[in-house]
């Protein structure tokens, strides 16, 4: 490990898929990602996975948890209320290629979320006996068990990739672009653009990721993520500055495996290890 002036700038989990991110000092890292992360999401009445891929609404929806109820707001609605202790009815949900366990959350919460998104939508959370793991193609043999999260435990983005990406973009009518746009987990500072193509491993005090795969990315990332407008950028500049020519996509991020697990937290010192290609 070489240790550099890499810190954590910001820290963020997603409670339920698809909807607002919830900022904080410290995540609590596990094998499955951040805890909290992805624990809910939203499905239509074919128990299909619904994200902003296809309703760019759910970026105004805000979560809120505490140690008795998962909290949903949105402009224009009363908030909704789930117990914590809530089980409903077990269904078998898809997420891309994967199905998995979850549990129905009630028909206050579908009726709830049909309204705000003007077609019928329901709620489901992970099972807590529920089994979904990371593409074995990149976690290799990490043990990296998932939740609802699009395909690995943890997503990892860098402040310098950004600010090249927004100097690509010039004067583009949108202006810069935020970080929130690509939804991470952690966000480093301190590296240089695109020096997360390059780092195997992060460690940050006991706990240890490895950076397993480039982060594909979709119509999200046009998404304006508290009004839920679209836009155009940043996908036809990232098809310019950062193909994939293996995964058949533009990349922005890096999605980690969770090696040692543990608390991390805003300012702490990240130490960096290189891909030995990279020498």
């Amino acid at each position: 490990m070489a240790v550099l002036n890499a810190r954590i700038e910001s820290l963020a989990y997603y409670p339920v898929k698809g909807c607002r991110r919830i900022e904080c000092a410290a995540l609590e890292l596990v094998p499955a990602g951040a805890r909290g992360d992805r624990e809910w999401m939203i499905v239509g009445p074919d128990d299909q996975f619904v994200t902003q891929r296809t309703d760019a609404i759910l970026a105004t929806i805000a979560p809120v948890t505490d140690d008795r109820a998962l909290t949903l707001s949105a402009p224009g609605h009363p908030p909704l209320q789930v117990p914590l202790s809530y089980r409903g009815e077990r269904r078998t949900v898809r997420i891309w290629k994967d199905t998995c366990a979850a549990d129905d959350m009630g028909d206050a919460a579908a009726d709830w979320l049909t309204a705000v998104g003007g077609r019928p939508l329901r709620l489901v959370r992970f099972a807590a006996d529920g089994v979904r793991h990371a593409d074995k193609t990149w976690a290799r043999d990490d043990f990296a068990p998932v939740k609802f999260t699009d395909a690995y435990p943890v997503l990892v983005t860098q402040s310098a990739s950004l600010g090249a990406l927004n100097a690509a973009l010039g004067r583009a009518s949108e202006g810069p672009l935020p970080m929130n746009r690509f939804r991470p987990n952690i966000v480093l500072g301190g590296l240089a653009a695109w020096d997360e193509d390059r780092i195997e491993h992060l460690r940050i005090g006991g706990v240890l990721l490895r950076l397993a795969k480039p982060s594909t990315r979709c119509i999200v990332t046009t998404t304006n993520q508290d009004s839920g407008a679209r836009g155009v950028e940043p996908l036809p500049t990232l098809k310019r500055l950062r193909w994939h020519r293996g995964l058949k996509g533009v990349t922005f991020g890096v999605n980690a495996t969770v090696l040692q697990p543990g608390t991390v937290r805003v300012g702490d010192v990240v130490e960096i290890a290189w891909r030995e290609s990279a020498a």
